[in-house]
Parts: structure tokens; sequence; C-alpha cells
């Protein structure tokens, strides 16, 4: 059988420079990586989102008439495509690549639905 040495026997010099390469491996700072930042349409794999508004029947003419305002407003701003399905009376949103904030269609939902239920 191998007889093991205790810490305090055999050579110090060993020992001690194995504690001196642990301590100035600690005393370096790590070095932060640097990733560069995520698109919004990355962070959910390219996967373009869809919301469909359902429209009250007594709210398509006033939609309608507004329709030109709610879009350029919706398009430029959160940067959302919005088309109007006027047989199936359905506004729908849909996130494009250039989107800036994946939270805007959600944003943007809330608002339509303001506006068409108001």
């Amino acid at each position: 059988m191998k007889s093991y040495n205790s810490i305090g026997s055999g050579s110090g010099s060993a020992a001690g420079m194995e504690v001196d390469a642990v301590v100035s491996a600690r005393q370096q700072p790590a070095q932060k990586p640097n990733f560069p930042p995520l698109k919004p349409n990355k962070i959910l794999d390219g996967q373009i989102q869809f919301r469909k508004i359902p429209v009250p029947e007594r709210r398509l003419t006033p939609l309608k008439k507004d329709w030109l305002k709610i879009y350029a407003a919706i398009y430029e701003e959160m940067k959302i495509d919005i088309c109007m399905k006027v047989k199936a009376r359905i506004v729908m949103l849909k996130t494009l690549s250039d989107t800036p904030d994946i939270s805007n269609l959600q944003k943007t939902s809330c608002t339509c639905l303001l506006l068409i239920h108001a």
C-alpha cells in the first residue's frame, strides 16, 4: 500500500508553489465577455408575431374614416405592419424585421383595442 504524506510533511516548496499559483490566478480580474446586442427579431429566433383584433360592426365606419391617421402613426412610430380586413372585420398586426422593441406589438394591440372599442 502507498502511504500518503500529511500536508505538513514533505517538501514545502512544492506545496508553496501550488498555493502561489492559485493565489496569483485569483488576483487577476476575469475578463467580461463582449457580446454584440441582439436584434429584436433574433430574440424570438426570427419568428414573426401576429395579432388579430376583431372590430365590432358599429365601429367599422369610424375606423375606416380615421384609418390613414391610425395606420401612419402605428407604422411610422412602432414599426409594426398593420392591415384591415373589411370583409372579416379584423385588424391584423405583424412585427417586422426592423421592429425596434418586441413589446411594441403588445402596446399597439392595446392601443388598437382602445381605439376600436371606445
